[in-house]
């Protein structure tokens, strides 16, 4: 069980464990204050190299928003904050914490801490040093993820956004009721797919997905030609109103979906009411067309 408050989501070199242990033992500091607790992403952010340090002998990371662009990292429980901050520079104003929220490949968000670049330090691309590029590489693959969105920043390329499928269990699949807002975004159709540790509820003339274990929803798995431009869409729809807002009746989450096409993480939208209210629908199938 991943707790709030008390969470940092890591983007750059603090991924790697031989970096983070080399540092804390020069400094004098715990390397066990933070506890790595798996793979996460943050949404609707890119990566970008537009600091100057000198560390690290060239560009070191920073986030900036980015709608449908998602960041690849990692949770850490953390026990202390003071060999984390030392390490941003927090004191120089070199980084600053900010709050953010953090997803997790089973659907669910959770509110994190991570650091970004004082606005004073920002300044036009930096490209980092072969060293930076290695150990924040490294870093990445020891949380199994891939080093798209690292390169693209290296290269000073906008990110793309990754993932680009979208999971429909209700009114936009195929036939049903308001499909036609989804079809024109749609690149490609890979069919039926299901999540797994997930229950359907029947709330009006439309389904709820919630997170519960031992349940399984099914729909259909959509690529997006253009995510952004889908995803500002779908939010409307959906009553998205972004992760700080608490009147939310849906949440764009991450889940990993299984289909014809193999395990592929997309997009969905959670149901944020009381589920107790609504009446489940056992086949975890919604057909309200």
């Amino acid at each position: 069980m991943l707790h709030c408050r008390v969470l940092y989501f890591a983007y750059g070199s603090n991924l790697d464990s031989e970096n983070w242990d080399l540092w804390c033992a020069k400094k004098g500091f715990d390397a066990g204050s933070i506890e790595p607790l798996g793979p996460a992403w943050l949404p609707d952010h890119e990566l970008v190299f537009h600091y100057q340090s000198r560390l690290r002998k060239g560009g070191a990371l920073d986030v900036r928003p980015r709608l449908g662009a998602v960041i690849s990292g990692a949770l850490f429980r953390v026990h202390d904050w003071e060999g984390l901050d030392a390490k941003e520079g927090v004191s120089g104003r070199y980084y600053r914490r900010i709050s953010v929220t953090a997803l997790t490949d089973d659907g669910r968000a959770h509110p994190a801490t991570t650091y970004c670049v004082c606005d004073e330090r920002v300044g036009s691309f930096v490209p980092p040093s072969p060293a930076y590029r290695e150990i924040v590489m490294r870093g990445l693959s020891r949380f199994g993820h891939r080093h798209d969105g690292f390169f693209e920043a290296a290269s000073n390329v906008p990110a793309s956004a990754s993932p680009s499928a979208i999971f429909a269990y209700g009114t936009l699949m195929r036939g049903e009721r308001n499909h036609e807002l989804l079809a024109p975004q749609v690149l490609r159709a890979h069919g039926p797919a299901r999540v797994g540790d997930a229950a359907l509820l029947q709330i009006d003339w439309y389904p709820g997905l919630v997170l519960t274990e031992g349940g399984t929803v099914h729909g259909e798995l959509y690529e997006l030609h253009d995510v952004a431009t889908a995803l500002q869409e779908l939010d409307s729809y959906e009553d998205f109103m972004g992760y700080e807002s608490a009147s939310s009746l849906y949440r764009r989450s991450l889940i990993k979906t299984v289909s014809s096409s193999g395990s592929k993480l997309a997009w969905t939208y959670i149901f944020l009411g009381d589920a107790g209210q609504f009446p489940l629908i056992p086949s975890g199938r919604w057909s309200g067309a």
